[in-house]
């Protein structure tokens, strides 16, 4: 399939070329090829002709259930080719998506409930219990149940599917019109909904196919979790007329087998699972042959750990920086040319900015916090108008984010605004630190967090985790980091644990750490 002709790195695109949704893109891979595999799960195949009839029947459902354009539609799923089917089919009749963490608090759940007002909600059988808490009142013939004990009154998934294909409903969308929540928190605490359209999706992709080099051969495998940034699982996919894989294991060994039998070639992940491999590998080797764009996003890559992957699998690790409000990754590094430290470059179709403290744009090397601009950009918060006044002005998004740029145009992540501490006045970012300490032979897994100190305003502290079967006092750390920090930098407080507190996705809980 032929690939649109990029434009020039990080520039903004004619914005009257056409932009297709993700319904579309099926559509198109239906009337290509419709017996290629769309989606592989555990044993399981399904085709594009397979996913399209499925994708309709619930479009045509949803329809003769009164939903109409704009009205929300929760998604409460194990990662199963059901979900796909239900973000396409919801999108498809002018519905809009949003996922739900049920490993969320009830008060977070409920509140997210209220501000979204669904229309309906898609549950897989074992969360029904958890609905009754969540959203008890919301009538019984909008819940569809993805299982086979469908309590009475909801709607059964197989009956819904069951009537099989029907024509798309008339549905009008246009690129600026919603296909889903991508769900944040942020530092408020609580949910907020940044809106992203159909363009902002398009867009991104494209993006990111743009930047990586993505094939219509491609085999996709993403590790994010349903609930957040769901239509990863399927864009790109969907766009180039791939396969996808889905698994609902995060283990090292269940993703190294699945890597190898369904021959994967593009892999989405945090950090730390590519850690997880490298620690399988230490104790039984394999081998990844297929595997050619293992994706880092999420957390910082550190340079350590993309250096042992390179050694032990052939091949290097691609970092790149995402966000929900950009619908996507918005910067990543080309293929083949990867820098310690370095987020990437900017993606096509988004322009990118180093602010400083005094608002004016960042000189090369210089940290400042990023902001981001295009098509791509979420341009507001669902109900949610000072959220929105706070972090998106004159069509950019302020991320948190403190980075610099070096003078050929790569980025490199330095922390979160929020994160950033003065020791006696001096500026510490911890992922500094964090690099150093993961160096260390004998450390596992590290961060490092501010507290508040009396005589220095706030110090360093480090909570480490060590190796397995290894044993370090805070004497040997301290004179570690004094060898490779200045002396401000280095840490006062150190802590051992066991492990880190994570959240469900693999990213580490930094404010259980202070």
């Amino acid at each position: 399939m032929p690939i649109e002709r990029p434009t020039e790195r990080g520039k903004s695109p004619d914005m009257n070329m056409q932009c297709i949704t993700l319904v579309e893109m099926l559509e198109r891979n239906v009337r290509r090829h419709p017996e290629k595999t769309a989606i592989l799960y555990m044993d399981s195949k399904l085709s594009y002709r397979m996913l399209y009839n499925k994708t309709m029947a619930l479009a045509d459902t949803l329809a003769c259930m009164g939903l109409k354009k704009g009205d929300r539609v929760g998604l409460m799923m194990q990662k199963t080719p059901d979900v796909i089917i239900a973000f396409l089919g919801v999108t498809a009749v002018g519905g809009v998506v949003f996922p739900i963490d049920c490993n969320q608090t009830l008060p977070h759940m409920q509140y997210l409930m209220n501000l979204t007002t669904p229309f309906a909600l898609i549950v897989s059988e074992g969360f029904q219990d958890l609905l009754l808490q969540v959203c008890p009142a919301l009538p019984e013939q909008k819940i569809i149940v993805v299982g086979e004990r469908a309590r009475p009154g909801y709607r059964s998934w197989d009956e819904v599917l069951a009537g099989g294909p029907a024509a798309l409903p008339p549905v009008d969308r246009k690129a600026d019109d919603m296909a889903y929540f991508n769900l944040t928190s942020g530092t408020t605490g609580v949910p907020k909904c940044a809106v992203t359209t159909h363009g902002n999706i398009y867009w991104n992709t494209r993006a990111a196919v743009e930047s990586l080099g993505l094939i219509r051969d491609d085999v996709h495998l993403c590790m994010f979790p349903v609930f957040s940034h769901p239509h990863e699982l399927l864009a790109r996919p969907m766009y180039l007329g791939g396969t996808i894989v889905l698994i609902d294991k995060i283990s090292p060994r269940h993703i190294a087998g699945t890597i190898v039998e369904h021959q994967v070639t593009c892999m989405m992940g945090i950090a730390s699972i590519y850690e997880t491999l490298i620690r399988l590998h230490e104790t039984s080797p394999f081998e990844m042959p297929s595997l050619r764009l293992p994706e880092s996003g999420g957390m910082h890559v550190n340079p350590t750990i993309a250096r042992q992957f390179r050694e032990r699998f052939d091949v290097s690790l691609i970092p790149v920086w995402g966000s929900t409000e950009a619908a996507g990754i918005a910067v990543a590094t080309p293929p083949g040319s990867y820098r310690p430290g370095s987020m990437g470059k900017a993606c096509p179709y988004y322009e990118i900015k180093v602010i400083d403290d005094f608002g004016k744009e960042s000189k090369p090397h210089e940290i400042g916090e990023m902001a981001i601009k295009g098509p791509a950009v979420c341009g507001h918060y669902f109900r949610s108008p000072a959220e929105t006044q706070k972090h998106m002005k004159d069509g950019w998004f302020f991320t948190g984010d403190m980075v610099k740029k070096d003078e050929y145009g790569y980025f490199y992540f330095i922390g979160r605004k929020t994160g950033m501490m003065k020791v006696a006045g001096l500026k510490v970012y911890p992922i500094e630190i964090e690099d150093v300490l993961a160096a260390h032979p004998k450390i596992d897994h590290v961060a490092v967090v501010k507290v508040l100190d009396g005589l220095h305003g706030e110090i360093p502290k480090a909570v480490i985790v060590p190796k397995t079967g290894k044993t370090i006092d805070k004497k040997e750390i301290r004179v570690f980091c004094e060898e490779k920090l200045s002396k401000y930098k280095v840490p006062r407080i150190i802590e051992f644990r066991t492990e880190l507190p994570r959240t469900s996705g693999g990213k580490i809980l930094y404010r259980e750490l202070g």
